[in-house]
Order: C-alpha cells, then sequence, then structure tokens
C-alpha cells in the first residue's frame, strides 16, 4: 500500500515539473510582444485619460458657476441678517475661487492637447474675473439699514452672468464631442494592432489549455491512487487484527500497526524479510504447525487454521493466534502475493476462563445457597429449573421432582390456580410485582398439599437478547417464618400487658377512638365511660412484701376486673399500679354501681404466697360524650377524679365535675407561679424559736419557708408545698433552703451574733434523690464556712418508709450534719427506725402535745415517748406548745425543748435576731416570755 502512495507521489512531481518549465517558457514568448506594445499603449493611455480630465474639469466649471451665482443671491436676501449675509459673502468667495480654479485647470490641460478651443477658455477666464469684481463693487452700495437696497445692487449686476453662462454651456458641448472623437480615433488604432492576436492568439491560447487539462488529469489520476492508499492504510491500521501482505516469494510488502505490535518489530525492519523467518508458530505441545502461506501460494486458495496456534515473539513470549490467509490475484488470474491474518486470541482464552469461572461459582452459589430459586415459563409458570433449597422448600427430596410442575399450584394464598381466570390474575399479580421492583410475604404448600412456612419472594424477567421478550422468569424466596412469628409476637407484645395479660396503654386507646368513632358516626346511643383506678398503698406493699408478691397481686387485681365487668367491656393496665376500664353502652349510674362493686371486690383479703394481704383502690370516672369527645380529654378528666377519690380516703371513687378541672387549672397555675417565684426570688425564711423548758433559753430555731406572691400576699406552706410535692420543684426549693440557711448563718457570724443551731426539713423526694442533696449541702457548707454541726436536717416518719432514704440519711450524718425524726407518732413509728438511723432527736407531733392535759391517753403516749426517747439517749423536742401549763407539764415529765406560739410563731429574719438579743425568765413564773403575746395572731401556721 505504502508502496502505491509513493509512486503516485512520483508521478505527481514529475507532472508539475513539465508544467512549470511550458509556463516559463509561454511567459518568454509573450514578453517581447508586450514590450514593444507598452509604450504605444501609454501614450494612447495619457490622452484619454487628459481628454477624460479636460471634460470632467468643465462640467464642474459649469456647477460650480451655478453654485456662485445662487450663494450671491444668498447674500442680498440675507442682508437685514449680518451673521447670516457674512456667512453666505464668505461661501460665495470661496466658490468664486474655486470655480476660478477650475477654470485656470483647464486652460492649461487645453493647451497642452493644442486644441483649437484654447483662446475661449482664456477668454471666459477673464470674463469671469471681471465678473466678480463687478459684483465687489455692487455690494459697496448694499445698506443693512434700508431693507430695499438690494434692490438697486441687484440692478446693477442684473443679466452679467448670462453671457458668462452661455459660454461654458457652448464651451462644454464642444470638449465633449472633441472627447468622444478622439477616443474613438485611439481605439482603432489599438485594435488594429491586436488584430493579429485576435486571429491566431485564440488558437495558440486554446492548444495551451489543452496541454495544461492533460497535465491536471494525469496529477488527478496520480492524486486519486495516493489518496486510495492512504485509506486503505489507514484502514489496515485500524485493524486489531495483525494484517501482514507477502509477494508470491513470501516476502513481506507491508504490515499493519497491529502486525508490528504483534511481533514487536516495526514495519521498516520486516520488509523484505521472508514471512517464515519472523512469524513462527507451533501448536500447543510446541510442535510444528503445517505452512499455512505455502498452502494459498499452490492451492491460490483462501485457508485457515483449525486450531489455535502459539505465536513465538522475539521476546520469547508465547501469544495464542488464530489465522487465515487468502490469495491476491491479478486480471489476469496471476498470484500477485498473499495476505495473512492473525488474531490475538489471548483476550478471548481470558474471558473464556472468567465465564468458565463465574459459571462454576454460579452453580456452586445456586445449588449451596439456603435461597430457593426457581426458573419458569413467564406465561404458565411452569417450572423449568430449581435449586436444592427450592425442592426441598416445596417438599422434594430432588429437582427433578417438582421440575414439569406449574409454581402457582404451591401458593397458599391463589385461588383457583388452574383456572384461567385465576391463573390470569396471579401472573397479573406477578407482572405489577416486576414493574414495581417490589417483592412479598407468601405461604407456600408443599407436594403433599400442607402449609409451610412463610417465604418473601422477589420475581424478575430473564430477556431474550435476539427478540427482547421475556424468556423466564425467576423467583426467588428468603425464608421468614422466624421473623413472620416474632413480628406477630412482639404486636401482641405492643398491644398486651406483659404481666397481667391485659390490654395496654395503646390497645385501650384504640378501642377508645373506635367507640368515639362509633359515636361520632352513628346516630344511636353510643354513650361509654372511663373508670381509672388506682391501688392505695401498693408502693408500701411492694416495698415490704418484695416485687414478686407486688406482681401476684397485681395479676389477681387485673383477674377480678376482669370477671367484675361484661364480657365486651375492655379492661387495661396503664401501668404500675394504674389501670383502666372501658364500659361500653354505659352511663353515669351504671358507672358508679359498676364503681362501687370494684371498690368491695378489691377490698376482699388476698391469699399470696402464703401471706394475707389487704389493699384497696381510688376509681375516678369521666363519661362520653358529657365529660369529653377526645380520648386524651376524658383519660385526663377521669384521672382528675381519680386524684380526687384519692383525697376522700382509701376505697373511694368519684365522678368527674367541672370543679375538679377549676382545681386542676388552679394547680397548673400554682405550679407555673411556684416556677416563676424561684427565678425572682419570691420566697423567704421564718424562724420559729426552740427553747429549752427548764432555763427558758434560746437553743436553736426551725427554717420555715414562706412565699411572699405579688397578688396573693403571704402564701401558707400548706397551700404550695404539696404542689411542689408533686413536681420536680420541691428539690430546686429544698436546695435553696439549705443554701439559705447557710448564707443567713454566715451573714449572722460575720455581724458578731452569738451562735444559733437551725434546723431545716428535708422532704421524701430530696431524699430520693441523694446526689443532688448531698451535693447541695457539701456545696453551701463550704461555700459559707459552715461547721456542720450548727445544721440538723428533720425527717418525718412518712419520709424513711423506703430504704433508699436510710441510706440518704446515713450519708447526711457522714457530713456532719444531725438529723431529727419529725412529727414522730404521725406515721408508721416504726420502732426499727430509731434503731437503725442516728437520731439525734425526736420530735413530739403537735397533734399529742395539744390534747394531752385534758386526754388521758395523750398524756400516756407524751410521757412514754419522752421516756423512751430518754432511755435512747436523744433529745426530745415538743411542737405546738401553745400554752402556760403545756409548758411546765412538758418540762415536768423531763421534755429539754418546747416549740410553739407560747414562745412565738415563725418570724421574719429581722424579727427573730431581735429575739435572740431579748431577756427570758424560767418557765416556773408565771409570766408569759417577751414576743409571746403580740406574735400569737399570727395566721401563717409552721411548716
Amino acid at each position: 500500500m505504502k508502496e502505491a502512495v509513493q509512486r503516485a507521489r512520483d508521478v505527481r512531481i514529475m507532472v508539475s515539473l513539465i508544467i512549470t518549465a511550458w509556463i516559463l517558457s509561454f511567459m518568454m514568448l509573450t514578453s517581447w510582444w508586450n514590450e514593444s506594445r507598452s509604450q504605444d499603449q501609454d501614450e494612447t493611455k495619457v490622452r484619454v485619460s487628459r481628454i477624460l480630465a479636460l471634460e470632467e474639469l468643465t462640467e464642474e466649471s459649469q456647477v460650480s458657476f451655478q453654485r456662485e451665482i445662487h450663494e450671491w443671491k444668498n447674500v442680498l436676501l440675507r442682508q437685514h441678517d449680518p451673521a447670516l449675509r457674512q456667512k453666505y459673502l464668505t461661501d460665495f468667495i470661496q466658490i468664486q475661487e474655486t470655480t476660478q480654479e477650475f477654470l485656470d485647470a483647464a486652460q492649461i490641460l487645453a493647451r497642452e492637447e493644442q486644441m483649437p478651443e484654447l483662446a475661449e477658455f482664456l477668454q471666459i477666464s477673464i470674463f469671469h474675473h471681471a465678473l466678480y469684481l463687478s459684483y465687489q463693487t455692487a455690494l459697496t452700495h448694499l445698506d443693512a439699514h434700508d431693507p430695499l437696497s438690494y434692490r438697486s445692487v441687484d440692478r446693477q449686476v442684473r443679466g452679467l452672468d448670462r453671457p458668462m453662462e452661455n459660454s461654458l454651456q457652448k464651451l462644454a458641448g464642444q470638449i465633449a464631442e472633441y472627447a468622444s472623437r478622439q477616443i474613438d480615433e485611439l481605439d482603432r488604432l489599438r485594435n488594429g494592432e491586436n488584430r493579429w492576436w485576435q486571429v491566431w492568439g485564440k488558437y495558440f491560447v486554446g492548444l495551451e489549455v489543452l496541454i495544461i487539462l492533460a497535465f491536471m488529469r494525469l496529477i488527478q489520476l496520480a492524486q486519486s491512487t495516493e489518496l486510495k492508499g492512504r485509506r486503505a492504510a489507514v484502514i489496515m491500521d485500524s485493524i486489531d487484527d495483525a494484517i501482514i501482505v507477502t509477494d508470491p516469494e513470501c516476502r513481506i510488502r507491508f504490515v499493519n500497526r497491529a502486525a508490528e505490535a504483534l511481533l514487536e518489530q516495526p514495519q521498516e525492519k520486516l520488509k523484505r524479510q521472508f514471512f517464515q523467518q519472523q512469524v513462527q508458530m507451533t501448536d500447543e505441545h510446541l510442535a510444528p504447525v503445517p505452512d499455512l502461506l505455502l498452502q494459498v501460494i499452490q492451492n491460490r486458495q483462501s485457508a485457515s487454521s483449525s486450531t489455535l496456534h502459539l505465536l513465538h515473539t522475539p521476546a520469547g513470549t508465547l501469544i495464542p493466534v488464530e489465522s487465515r490467509a487468502a490469495p491476491i490475484l491479478t486480471e489476469n488470474d496471476q498470484l500477485d502475493g498473499v495476505v495473512t491474518l492473525l488474531h490475538d486470541m489471548t483476550m478471548h482464552q481470558e474471558l473464556t476462563r472468567q465465564l468458565q469461572t463465574q459459571s462454576f461459582r454460579f452453580q456452586l452459589v445456586f445449588e449451596q445457597t439456603g435461597i430457593g430459586i426457581a426458573f419458569c415459563e413467564p406465561h404458565s409458570t411452569r417450572i423449568l429449573e430449581t435449586n436444592q433449597r427450592m425442592a426441598h422448600i416445596l417438599g422434594a427430596q430432588t429437582s427433578e421432582q417438582i421440575i414439569g410442575r406449574h409454581l402457582s399450584e404451591f401458593y397458599v394464598d391463589v385461588l383457583n390456580a388452574n383456572t384461567p381466570s385465576g391463573h390470569n390474575a396471579f401472573l397479573k399479580g406477578l407482572e405489577h410485582m416486576v414493574l414495581e421492583a417490589r417483592g412479598s410475604d407468601i405461604q407456600l404448600l408443599d407436594l403433599t398439599g400442607q402449609q409451610l412456612r412463610w417465604y418473601h419472594q422477589t420475581v424478575a424477567y430473564l430477556h431474550d437478547p435476539d427478540r427482547h421478550i421475556p424468556s423466564q422468569l425467576v423467583f426467588v424466596f428468603w425464608d421468614i417464618d422466624d421473623r413472620i412469628q416474632l413480628q406477630t409476637r412482639l404486636e401482641i407484645q405492643g398491644s398486651r400487658d406483659q404481666l397481667t395479660g391485659l390490654g395496654n396503654r395503646f390497645l385501650f386507646q384504640c378501642a377508645i377512638e373506635n367507640a368515639l368513632t362509633r359515636g361520632m358516626t352513628s346516630g344511636q346511643d353510643a354513650s361509654f365511660c372511663i373508670l381509672l383506678i388506682d391501688l392505695d398503698n401498693f408502693k408500701t406493699i411492694n416495698d415490704a412484701r418484695g416485687h414478686s408478691v407486688g406482681d401476684s397481686l397485681l395479676k389477681e387485681v387485673a383477674l377480678r376486673l376482669t370477671q367484675t365487668v361484661r364480657d365486651y367491656d375492655t379492661v387495661a393496665r396503664l401501668g404500675g399500679d394504674e389501670f383502666v376500664i372501658l364500659l361500653r353502652h354505659g352511663q353515669e349510674n351504671t358507672a358508679l354501681a359498676v364503681a362501687d362493686k370494684l371498690c368491695h371486690t378489691i377490698a376482699q383479703e388476698f391469699l399470696l404466697e402464703g401471706q394475707r394481704i389487704h389493699t384497696s383502690c381510688s376509681i375516678g370516672i369521666s363519661t362520653f360524650p358529657d365529660h369529653g369527645l377526645e380520648y386524651d380529654v376524658l383519660l385526663r378528666r377521669a384521672d382528675m377524679a381519680m386524684y380526687q377519690a384519692k383525697s376522700l380516703g382509701k376505697n373511694h371513687f368519684a365522678l368527674f365535675s367541672e370543679a375538679l378541672e377549676r382545681e386542676g387549672m388552679e394547680y397548673w397555675q400554682l405550679e407555673t407561679e411556684l416556677r416563676e417565684a424561684l427565678e425572682r426570688h419570691e420566697f423567704e425564711l421564718y424562724f420559729q424559736p426552740k427553747i429549752n423548758l427548764d432555763t427558758g433559753t434560746l437553743c436553736g430555731a426551725e427554717a420555715l419557708i414562706r412565699w411572699n406572691h405579688p397578688v396573693r400576699g403571704l402564701v401558707s406552706p400548706d397551700m404550695f408545698i404539696p404542689h411542689a410535692e408533686r413536681s420536680d420543684l420541691i428539690i430546686r426549693i429544698g436546695n435553696w433552703v439549705i443554701h439559705e440557711v447557710c448564707r443567713l448563718l454566715n451573714q449572722w457570724d460575720l455581724m458578731n451574733i452569738p451562735p444559733v443551731a437551725l434546723s431545716f426539713n428535708a422532704s421524701p423526694r430530696q431524699l430520693l434523690e441523694p446526689a443532688s442533696l448531698i451535693a447541695q449541702i457539701e456545696e453551701s457548707l463550704a461555700h459559707f464556712s459552715i461547721l456542720p454541726q450548727r445544721l440538723t436536717m428533720e425527717i418525718t416518719e412518712t419520709a424513711l418508709m423506703q430504704e433508699r432514704t436510710w441510706e440518704t440519711a446515713l450519708e447526711v450524718v457522714k457530713r456532719g450534719i444531725s438529723i431529727s425524726l419529725d412529727d414522730f407518732g404521725t406515721g408508721y413509728s416504726s420502732l426499727s427506725l430509731l434503731q437503725k438511723l442516728p437520731f439525734s432527736s425526736l420530735k413530739i407531733d403537735r397533734s399529742f402535745v395539744r390534747d394531752f392535759i385534758d386526754n388521758p391517753t395523750d398524756d400516756t403516749l407524751v410521757r412514754a415517748v419522752i421516756g423512751l426517747t430518754h432511755d435512747l439517749g436523744m433529745e426530745v423536742v415538743a411542737e405546738g406548745v401553745e400554752t402556760q401549763i403545756q409548758a411546765t407539764t412538758l418540762a415536768r415529765y423531763g421534755c429539754q425543748t418546747g416549740q410553739g406560739y407560747f414562745f412565738s410563731p415563725p418570724i421574719q429574719t429581722t424579727r427573730f435576731l431581735d429575739y435572740l438579743n431579748s431577756p427570758r425568765k424560767p418557765l416556773k413564773t408565771d409570766c408569759l416570755p417577751p414576743f409571746a403575746g403580740p406574735l400569737h395572731p399570727d395566721p401563717v401556721p409552721d411548716e
């Protein structure tokens, strides 16, 4: 291919040299002709241009003179406006000069041409100059103040321009006629000289053009041959297979780029080399193979290798190739060479190995996977192939047992699968599943027709690559039976209480919402009632008897509730010791009757794990539609009614009323105001002195909190402490009391006030959160440098019902703060508390002190407590001392300390400091202590 391209390039170069030489000889032949006539042509051109210029100057002189006359008239007409007149006068002078220049130039050209009209040019030029002088003289008579002066000026020069204009017009016609005659004469002379060229020149030029066209055709043929060669070379190089062209003697003529890369040598080195020397091939056993090139040369027919051969490269690499060869024949059927094609099979072998590996892996996964796979016909679901897992899913030992069966027969939820309509519906569902790329959960039958486990299936189409239509359906089945079973159990657990088996909060809410929906949409009476039940003292039973007994109690309560109501009523456990009942089709009277029956039922004795347990319940009732139209509203109002029942005592029930909601709103309002009170510093400490009953001297004081409400005034602790106990505010309020007590002690120390011991109250909630309490005590003592021995923490019996609070009390004692048992006798009065906790003092509740003078029973109890306290080595404090006789009697019984309104009510800090400085006498005298009288009417009780 490249030799043909080179030959075409050589032919084109030779033709180009011949054409160049011929053109140069032709140019030399015509040069003497051009030189002989160039001088005459130049003279002719000069005369023609001079005549045309003369004609043009004459015409321009005529036009310029007309403009000159026009500007003269403008000068006369604008004589009243000096500015315009001067402008037009300037234009008139310029145009006059231009006209004169044209006439002078035309006169010079006429003289060079030796025209007979030269005298007329001279005469017109002189006349034009004289006319200008006449205009200048006439302008001297123009008066700017006389509007009519232009008429006299115009009369002086009127008509002087017409002879000039006529002469120019006549001269222009003569010049035009002269120019036409001269140009015609010059053309006749030039045509006469070119007559020989016109007769013989066209034959000469035509001959030369034919010669040029012949040579151009030769160039086109050479270019076409070269282009074909280039195209063939590009095509050869673009083929990935190696192409080698040899002559009949097996010498290499041409190789493409692929052959260069395969043989690892450039074409220049391969040319004229023998094919057998450069292309050495063997079979896979390295044995020689038949020479394919010689076969083609001998038979003059195409040939190809039947097996893969190994090509040995110069680098020693063995490349698997597939070879083909074909003869190149001339028009006379003579052998001109052979084309050999070598196809590199390395990639083919690698792909074959990869396909074999992938096929082996697929077959391994297909048979060993735990997922069932089935290939079916797309329109009949007839099984074509399955793996072993699919066979086991359908209850077969081998795949052959189910091949040929219709997969739709094994679906549990496919009705009438053997009928055309049922089968079409099944296929339609599969089609939607494939289009939406989703799966479904199904149950399959085995060969015996028994229902098996749950499976998740996905379906996909296998398309025919030639016809692009679905050829097979692929079913994949995952075993999800365990997940389904777990999900079912979770759903049951999600709607059932695990301990009692009753419905939980979620199930009860669904039941209420269904009842609400029926009540809203149905025209019939769909009223119902909600009974919210809370066990009394369940926490005490649970802590005292153990969680096992508590759980058994909850189960028995659930059983009694279920047995008490109707079958179509709903009983649920909300959590803890709270139960709820939905009484369907019930009015208030029905609910009250059921509540009364439930109270009696729950109050009956329980025998649990060999123990006799007694408890009771508090029930709150709300009804639909009287008390609300929504689940949350009805349940909240039943809860309000339940708290109302608890406030009435144990074993009570209450029906919701508007008054309860108002109280609830007041509670939430009070809680909001309590939070704001902490931020606004509205709380204040009052102090109630503690008096030594023997000496009448101050021996300490109890810090009591008061709330200075901006609207309500001074609020009693009985009004807000219970609300704070029901929320987390009691923790913040208790921490504030500890901080404030330490701050005041530090302030009094700085005021040099004698040290005084102070006590503060701890709530049950504080004792249940020891981290916050201990941290606040340590922080306050350290910050204000207060000795812990100056503080006493008072704890009620009720707050110590849980063992967790005992641990908190012991931690407080470890910090050096004393603890006192407050309101002794009003709680459970467990003597084990006095044994297990290191109390420094015991406070007799005011309910005993108030009546012990007149009530022998109370008197006996007071003396017993005082005696017990002395025996235990603790100090005894009597609360609520209000009379002289109470104080003296308590002192006689051995009570060391008294506290009450007889000595002083709780007072503000400033008044307490005054009380510290006031003198007090022994109680054996018949006088009252100072401050006792005036302060007695204080309306605010102590905490």
